[in-house]
């Protein structure tokens, strides 16, 4: 009897994944705060972004707080599994609720980054939105192709 050639599937759980988050606002000591609570929440701060510009909310959003004039990303140390992406939304969610007074436009939007893509976390739904649990969905917004 000969061996098969063919590899039998086999569930494999993915290596952990670069954590960020986007972070939108308008005043810079809220965003300091809240970058404070974030590097105790996720892990240490590896990596934030220059300043960027804000963003035009998409139709999903509209009804929310409209984004910040300033926006900057930062990235974590620790590496997340994926499958924690509602639990940390939620966790945003609630931090963000935190400071809203302070200021209003504030909006933090978790996700990770792999070799392959770039996810994003919502509590929206549309076309091209995967529904994870807990009320959220992975917004998959790059992939990444080799061009050999």
């Amino acid at each position: 009897m000969s061996k098969s050639v063919y590899r039998k599937e086999e569930i494999i759980r993915p290596d952990g994944s670069v954590g960020f988050a986007i972070v939108s606002f308008n005043l810079e000591d809220v965003y300091y705060k809240v970058k404070e609570v974030l590097n105790k929440y996720f892990s240490d701060v590896l990596f934030e972004s220059i300043p960027l510009t804000g963003w035009t909310a998409s139709p999903s959003e509209i009804g929310f707080n409209p984004p910040g004039n300033k926006t900057r990303i930062l990235s974590f140390k620790r590496r997340i599994n994926r499958e924690e992406l509602p639990e940390i939304k939620e966790r945003c969610i609630q931090i963000v609720n935190t400071f809203q007074q302070q200021d209003s436009s504030i909006k933090i939007i978790p996700g990770y980054q792999t070799l392959f893509n770039t996810i994003l976390a919502s509590t929206t739904d549309d076309f091209h939105k995967i529904y994870l649990f807990h009320g959220v969905f992975a917004e998959v917004v790059y992939k990444y192709e080799s061009r050999l």
